[in-house]
């Protein structure tokens, strides 16, 4: 079994916000056709017992139930804890998407463990089940300038203020490369006996 956690808040307000990068990674990874019937999604369902939306399937003999929590970030877990119970889970089963400020769109990190680095979803998490001992990704988010590769800064306005706004049009596509090279990344151990190694992936712009 995995359970698969995307991190967001809910509510039309905040799709497409830098802050929803767990979100649109769920949103992909459900799509894809090593996952889903070939040009269809599996949909998520509002599941109010555990404060989320859930969607389940089997891969290669294995269950997968991804969820988006829908406490709002900061309290992402207190859903996760729920699920985690409810399925006798260990924390191997565990991998967690999240957004990161601190890396430059068009940046990933996949880690075995680790701190929470300030997210504060990851953070509650963490809190709730007593450990840090879970696969997470880590999928930047900092604006890349459209004339050169500058990076802008999140200091130029408040941190919640930047995580809140929405990708633009022309960072949307760099997302989508991200997020594909992270899944095929993960795929091959999705659906194994394996656990995802500890390792660190980055992938940059200049190599999408």
């Amino acid at each position: 079994m995995k359970l698969i956690i995307g991190l967001g808040n809910p509510g039309k307000q905040y799709e497409g916000t830098r802050h929803n990068a767990g979100f649109m990674f769920l949103d992909r990874l459900v799509c894809r056709d090593e996952i889903a019937p070939v040009g269809e999604c599996i949909l998520f369902q509002k599941n109010d017992k555990f404060a989320a939306e859930i969607a389940e399937t089997n891969h290669k003999g294995e269950k997968l139930i991804f969820v988006k929590p829908q406490t709002f970030m900061n309290l992402s877990g207190q859903a996760v804890r729920k699920i985690f119970d409810f399925y006798k889970a260990e924390l191997s089963d565990l991998i967690v998407a999240s957004d990161d400020v601190d890396l430059p769109l068009g940046s990933a990190r996949v880690r075995s463990e680790g701190s929470s680095g300030g997210q504060k979803g990851l953070q509650n998490i963490i809190d709730n089940l007593g450990s840090d001992q879970f696969t997470r990704i880590r999928i930047g988010i900092q604006s890349i300038g459209g004339d050169a590769d500058v990076i802008i800064s999140k200091d130029r306005m408040d941190t919640a203020d930047f995580v809140l706004s929405k990708f633009e049009k022309r960072e949307v596509d760099m997302l989508d490369q991200t997020i594909d090279t992270v899944i095929a990344y993960i795929l091959p151990f999705i659906g194994s006996k394996q656990e995802i190694p500890a390792h660190t992936l980055e992938v940059r712009p200049d190599s999408l």
